[in-house]
């Protein structure tokens, strides 16, 4: 997985080209602007090597006149800098703009004169980005343009692939979705899975019943489904047709999902004796959630639901179908902007909303960590209290609310602001020996998230562990004595030490 970052551009200096040698030096102890541009060479490229010469190329080579004064860098959209490159007359960066982003972007040299005054020049690039995505392919596949799903674990009753009842008027995909209703039947755990053999073209087990299977779908329109040990099992394509996330062209539905046959994980239809649906009904998709059904094929291998021969609506008939259960923890940007930004506030629906925990057991502990691990807290009617005590400025408690937004600003009802980015691949606990536990790293900048203090630590902080995250709740912690450092009394601070502890829940 690539490092995932939301400001105007992912950004970093390179090495793979030779630098470009300045033309020549400068008689000027005092540079303006347009002297800084002058003697400023940029040059694009379509590759790492700076082989091929591209107008809209991401990879610049560029030198400058002056050396460790001169600072290159864009700017954010909470308008805070990004730096590319500082100290270094040459170089080469790579620029990629946020998908969806204007092609043509400015590039700032800030050169600081000997008496103290600060030059800034701007250069205009045009550079190569990636077209924004269909809203459903944003969800399927997440802004990064891949996606990982596996079985949904935590779907009502734990039942992930099974069959329901309805008529024609008698299903509806939302309420499905949430609560799932009108299903009969479904397994629940990968041996349940194994003893459903019946169902398979084949009558063999191929490692997909595991709830540690993945399904990956990105932007091409390619399935790609792995079991546990990362072997590939499965692959096809996708596509989607009728998308509609209000269901008024259908209740069923918001849209269908096409494959190829076999491409999705267990891919059978149940009591069709391994029929392999090619078209699925989506009957709810978001960002962390994806529930498909089918309904079962008569006898001229047609599907409807509740309808006679002729297919018209029967209202005594209840027709059989098959359904599928899938949720995604990779879409951290998706649920926590629904793809162009959403409202968090403080989570007291399952227990206490800021507090501490033993870090090591917190920080580990997944869904579990929405109402459990903790030793202490205080619901939101406790904030006010705990606001005083800290001293921290701003009125972030009961009813305050933060505003996530896809280019990564952060806007607070308190009156703060800031910025936000996350790293899925940072998964080491913060100063601790281990790896491999949290969702990822979570860091901000201004004034971050609601009341970022660290319980009995005083401070605040930008930087968090990603402890759980789903389309309705957000969980961060943080160690209070990270490895390396000393305890009060002078003792090194020990990996299950105090942490602090943030739950949040989306305002709907």
């Amino acid at each position: 997985m690539k490092k995932v970052i939301f400001f105007a551009a992912a950004l970093g200096l390179l090495t793979a080209c030779d630098p470009i040698k300045d033309d020549g030096t400068m008689s000027v102890d005092h540079f303006t602007a347009d002297q800084l541009l002058q003697g400023a060479v940029f040059e694009q490229y379509s590759d790492a090597e700076c082989a091929t010469p591209a107008a809209n190329g991401n990879y610049i080579k560029f030198a400058v006149p002056a050396s460790s004064s001169v600072t290159i860098f864009v700017k954010k959209a909470d308008g805070t800098e990004q730096v590319l490159s500082s100290g270094k007359p040459s170089g080469v960066i790579y620029f990629v703009p946020k998908r969806g982003s204007d092609p043509q972007q400015t590039i700032y040299i800030r050169y600081i004169n000997q008496d103290g005054e600060e030059v800034v020049a701007e250069k205009q690039v045009t550079v190569a980005v990636a077209a924004d995505l269909k809203p459903e392919m944003k969800l399927l596949v997440s802004d990064e343009g891949v996606k990982t799903w596996k079985w949904d674990a935590s779907a009502p009753g734990g039942q992930v692939w099974g069959n329901l009842g309805c008529s024609n008027d008698g299903f509806d995909g939302l309420d499905f979705g949430l609560t799932g209703n009108n299903k009969w039947w479904g397994v629940v755990s990968e041996e349940e899975f194994k003893l459903q053999l019946q169902h398979t073209d084949d009558g063999a087990y191929h490692n997909d019943g595991s709830f540690d299977a993945t399904m990956v779908m990105d932007e091409d329109g390619n399935i790609t489904c792995y079991d546990a040990s990362g072997n590939k099992i499965r692959s096809g394509s996708f596509s989607v047709q009728d998308y509609d996330p209000t269901y008024t062209n259908s209740k069923h539905y918001v849209g269908l999902l096409n494959t190829d046959a076999g491409s999705i994980l267990w891919p059978y239809a149940i009591n069709e004796n391994g029929a392999m649906p090619t078209q699925f009904e989506i009957a709810y998709l978001t960002p962390a959630k994806m529930a498909l059904v089918v309904p079962h094929a008569d006898a001229n291998g047609v599907r409807r639901w509740g309808t006679d021969a002729a297919g018209n609506y029967d209202p005594a008939g209840w027709a059989e179908a098959t359904y599928w259960r899938f949720s995604s923890d990779s879409d951290v940007m998706g649920c926590l902007t629904d793809n162009n930004e959403a409202t968090w506030t403080w989570d007291d629906d399952n227990s206490l909303c800021w507090g501490n925990a033993g870090y090591t057991g917190f920080a580990y502990g997944g869904a579990a960590s929405i109402s459990g691990n903790t030793w202490w807290g205080v619901p939101s009617t406790g904030l006010a209290e705990q606001i005083s005590n800290y001293g921290y400025g701003l009125n972030d408690g009961e009813g305050a609310t933060m505003t996530f937004d896809k280019d990564g600003n952060i806007t607070k009802s308190s009156g703060g602001s800031g910025g936000f980015a996350y790293d899925t691949n940072n998964k080491l606990d913060l100063g601790l020996w281990d790896e491999g536990k949290t969702k990822g790293r979570f860091t901000t900048t201004g004034d971050g998230i609601l009341f970022p203090v660290r319980i009995n630590a005083g401070s605040t902080t930008n930087e968090f562990d990603i402890v759980y995250f789903d389309d309705d709740h957000f969980v961060l912690c943080y160690p209070n004595f990270p490895k390396g450092t000393t305890d009060a009394s002078g003792n090194e601070a020990a990996n299950w030490m105090e942490g602090t502890i943030w739950r949040f829940k989306k305002v709907k």
